[in-house]
Parts: C-alpha cells; sequence; structure tokens
C-alpha cells in the first residue's frame, strides 16, 4: 500500500477546521440554487453595467448596491417574498443614503453603521427575514459612504439604489406569472431528495433543514394551485420513521437561568452586533485608518453565520473567510482588470456567492468580499495598487479582532445558558401532550409555544461566537427534541391517528428515557 505523506495527512485534518465542510456536488449546487444565484448577479451587474456605458460608476454602484434586494428570501414562497423583499429594498435605500450622508464624519459614520447593524439584526430575527441577515444592511451603507457623493449627487445615488431595488422586485416575482407554486415545488423536491440521502450517506441536520423549509413553503404558499400537501405529508412521514433513536449516553447539560419574560432572545444578538460594528468602526477611525467601514463591516461578518456543525469551530471559520476575501481582493486589485472586466467578474463571484453561502460560509463570505470592494473602487474611481490592499488589510484586521472582542465580551451565553432549561421545558411539555387523551387540546397548545420558546433559545445559542461549554450536545438534542414534538403536533393536525399514535409512543420511549438519564 501506497504511503500517504504526512504534509498531505496534516493537510486533509486541518482543512476542514479552516474552512468548513466540503460542499455539495456542482452539479447539486446548481440544481437547488442555480435560479436564485442567477437572478442575484443578473440584478447587482445588470444595473452596474448600464451605468458604466453612460459613464456614471458611482451611480452603477449604487444601483448594484440596492440590487442586493434580490439575495433575499429565496426560498419563501412567493406572497411572503413579495413582503420581504419589498421591506429589504426599502431598507438598502435607506442604507444607502445614511451611509452617503454620514460618510465624510468618521465616527459619525461608525456610530451610524452599530445602530444599522442592531436594527438590521432585530429586524431579520422578528420577521425571519433569513440569510445573509444584517450584513447586507451595514456592508452596503459602509460601501455608500466610500462613494463619497455630495449632498446633491446622494440624492441620485439614493435613485439610483431606489430604482435598482424596484428593479430586484420585479425580477424575483416575475416567475410568479407563470409558476406561482414555484418555491413550494422546489423546496418539496429538495426534501424529498434530502429525505432519501440519508441512506446514501448524507446527514441528518441538512435533512431537518429541508423537511421544515418545505413545510414553511406549503404552509404560507398560494391557496389557488393544487395543493402540494400530499406530497408533504409522505415526505414527513418517511422523515419521522427514519429518525435515530436520541442519544442516552450524552451527559444533559445542567439548566442554566430560564429567560426573562418580556426580552427578546434577539436583544443580546443585535446588541452584540451593533457594538461590535461601532467599535470596530470607531476604532479604525481613530488610527487614522482610510476606510473604517470596512472594519465594521469585517467585524460584523465574524460576527455572523451559524453553518459551523461545532461551536468551537465557529469562531475560526468566520475568520478565516474574512482574511480569505481580503487576500483575494488584493489579488484583483494587483491584476488591475478592465472595467468590463470587473463588472463581469462581480456577477460571476456573486453566482458563487448564492451557490456556496447556505452550504459554505467560508468561501461565500471570501467572494462577497471582493465583489463589495470592486463595487467600491468602480464608484469612487480609487486607484488600486499595493498601498490599498495594505490599508484593507489593516482595516480587516481591526474589525476581525474587534468582532472576536464582542463575541467573547458581549453577551457571550445568553443563549446557550438558557438553552438546558428551554429543552427540559419542551421534553416536559412534549411528554404531557403525547399523554393526554384529547389531541388538540391545552397539552399540544402548551407543546406549541415550548417548541417556539426552544427555537428561539437555540437560535440566539448559534449565533453567539463563544458559546458555553456543552453547547454542542444541547444543540443536538433540541433538535432531536424538536422533531419529535413537531412531528406529534403535525400528525395530530393532520388527523393520521396511526401516525400519531406511533409518535406518541416514541415520544414517551425517547424523552421519557432521556429525561430520567
Amino acid at each position: 500500500m501506497r504511503a500517504v505523506p504526512a504534509s498531505s495527512s496534516l493537510l486533509r485534518r486541518t482543512v476542514p477546521h479552516l474552512f468548513g465542510e466540503r460542499p455539495p456536488a456542482l452539479d447539486a449546487l446548481w440544481a437547488a440554487h442555480g435560479r436564485r444565484a442567477l437572478s442575484a448577479a443578473a440584478c447587482v451587474a445588470g444595473p452596474l453595467a448600464l451605468f458604466v456605458l453612460l459613464d456614471r460608476p458611482d451611480l452603477g454602484a449604487a444601483a448594484a448596491l440596492g440590487g442586493f434586494t434580490a439575495v433575499y428570501g429565496h426560498a419563501l414562497p412567493y406572497r411572503r417574498r413579495g413582503v420581504v423583499s419589498a421591506g429589504v429594498g426599502a431598507a438598502l435605500t435607506v442604507a444607502v443614503a445614511v451611509g452617503g450622508w454620514a460618510g465624510p464624519h468618521l465616527q459619525l459614520l461608525a456610530l451610524t453603521l452599530g445602530l444599522l447593524g442592531a436594527a438590521a439584526t432585530a429586524a431579520t430575527a422578528v420577521w425571519h427575514v433569513g440569510p445573509p441577515g444584517p450584513l447586507m444592511a451595514v456592508l452596503v451603507a459602509g460601501s455608500a459612504s466610500a462613494l463619497g457623493a455630495s449632498p446633491a449627487v446622494l440624492g441620485q445615488h439614493v435613485a439610483a439604489a431606489a430604482g435598482s431595488a424596484a428593479f430586484s422586485w420585479l425580477v424575483v416575482m416575475l416567475a410568479w406569472t407563470w409558476d406561482p407554486a414555484g418555491p413550494e415545488r422546489r423546496a418539496v423536491a429538495a426534501a424529498e431528495a434530502a429525505v432519501a440521502a440519508p441512506a446514501r450517506g448524507g446527514r441528518p441536520d441538512p435533512v431537518e433543514r429541508a423537511v421544515r423549509v418545505a413545510h414553511v413553503a406549503v404552509a404560507g404558499g398560494s391557496r389557488r394551485r393544487a395543493s402540494l400537501r400530499p406530497r408533504l405529508d409522505r415526505v414527513e412521514d418517511s422523515f419521522l420513521r427514519a429518525l435515530p433513536a436520541m442519544d442516552l449516553t450524552a451527559p444533559a447539560a445542567q439548566p442554566g437561568p430560564p429567560a426573562r419574560a418580556g426580552t427578546p432572545l434577539w436583544l443580546p444578538t443585535a446588541a452584540r452586533i451593533g457594538l461590535g460594528a461601532w467599535a470596530a468602526g470607531a476604532l479604525a477611525a481613530a488610527l487614522g485608518l482610510h476606510s473604517p467601514y470596512w472594519a465594521a463591516t469585517a467585524a460584523v461578518a465574524v460576527l455572523l453565520g451559524t453553518d459551523a456543525r461545532h461551536t468551537g469551530a465557529r469562531a475560526l471559520h468566520r475568520v478565516t473567510g474574512t482574511l480569505l476575501g481580503t487576500v483575494v481582493t488584493a489579488a484583483l486589485f494587483r491584476l488591475d482588470p478592465p472595467t468590463g472586466v470587473t463588472v463581469a467578474l462581480i456577477g460571476g463571484m456573486l453566482v458563487c456567492v448564492e451557490l456556496l453561502v447556505v452550504n459554505q460560509y467560508v468561501l461565500a463570505v471570501s467572494l462577497i468580499t471582493p465583489v463589495s470592494l470592486s463595487l467600491v473602487h468602480l464608484g469612487s474611481g480609487t486607484a488600486s495598487g499595493a498601498d490599498l490592499i495594505t490599508i484593507r488589510l489593516g482595516e480587516t484586521v481591526v474589525g476581525i479582532v474587534v468582532g472576536l472582542a464582542a463575541g467573547l465580551l458581549l453577551f457571550p451565553h445568553t443563549g446557550s445558558r438558557r438553552l438546558p432549561a428551554a429543552v427540559a421545558s419542551t421534553v416536559e411539555c412534549a411528554l404531557a401532550a403525547a399523554a393526554a387523551a384529547r389531541p388538540g387540546g391545552p397539552a399540544d397548545r402548551e407543546l406549541r409555544h415550548a417548541l417556539v420558546a426552544q427555537h428561539d433559545v437555540a437560535t440566539a445559542a448559534r449565533a453567539e461566537l463563544f458559546a458555553a461549554p456543552g453547547s454542542d450536545a444541547g444543540l443536538r438534542r433540541s433538535r432531536q427534541v424538536a422533531d419529535l414534538g413537531w412531528a406529534l403536533l403535525g400528525t395530530r393536525a393532520r388527523e393520521e391517528d396511526a401516525l400519531a399514535a406511533w409518535v406518541a409512543a416514541r415520544v414517551q420511549h425517547d424523552l421519557g428515557s432521556a429525561s430520567r438519564t
């Protein structure tokens, strides 16, 4: 047998820690995300190319910032996506306005970016907007500040961003005219493929996510089309029967403090991101760096992203992605391609971002960085020499350091410390619902409330850069409890008496045994 060199073996062990797990094959990525990738690239690169041809690259950059509206809400049914896309477009237009207004005053800009980051975090949590979350609000406002518009020109930039956001809304909603149930159908098809994947060696977490996305899509989809509910029922039944038993050997974490009544769990996350963005921008401005906005953006990029399967890998993954993005930008600036080539590269990189963002946060961040900085480079007309590359690296390092400090010092364990208590409460409610004589009664309502509360706590725990010890096991247990709890409620709601009885017995066996360990 041929010996494997020690350096090659070390590399194979190191790469997953730095970059996360290998993404799916290209054909699978394209089948799942190709439509969203092309629409996002068209909405950003299209307006940019138009204004570049009109010899107004500054307006092109502002319009491209508004075009980022298209990256949100692809998995949502059209009824909900129309509302979400309109709200995102309005928010990004406001971000262009306030970023351009605060741009000449660096400390004011840092404060503005912090407030935007906190507000966007709260909004995306309350309205369940989804990826890429608050990052785009900070990135768009910061990029707009770097365009250096006078008050008269700023109005033109805002108008260009608003027009591009409206164009993006039309693009993402266009398919509704001939395929109003498209998002729901694609979500169900993805769930069918995911449920079949474990037999071929797939992981359970993506399967669970695909089934839940399909459930949400069908529940909120078009009511004027033939229902996809029977197909989804079959998918959910297959998923439920294939659920692995709970790992009773893993020790349960000790219950932590329960959430205070009236205190939303997204509040610490919003405060952490807002204060981190402000501190990074303020420190960069105090150090005399050229563009403090990029330090704030880098800090937010480090504080965001929950794709790492283990909490200990999150900080490393986010730092790797942010640094790698700056290196890619440096290489691009050193090549200094013609304007037309740069526009094409922006479109191509955005396609790659949309293909990768769900499965590979590190690589997605490494590509969104050169997209943003290239837009600013084209719009402001700054030279792309070695000095600019050095400045960008310095701003990135400041943002990373401040982001890590914010993750370590600002409400570091608010969600993860409350997770054991939330899971224990849900287990208690699930056992009571399984034993209830009458389905749909108070016990089922209590279980639903407990599942929603547990989801909020788990979301807050996944957002922590340095979660409390034992959080990996706690999050895994919360997913297993949620699967069984929602399965019980779902089968009862669909009046599938035989399957509901089977799930109730499974709840009593698995959760009852787990609560006694």
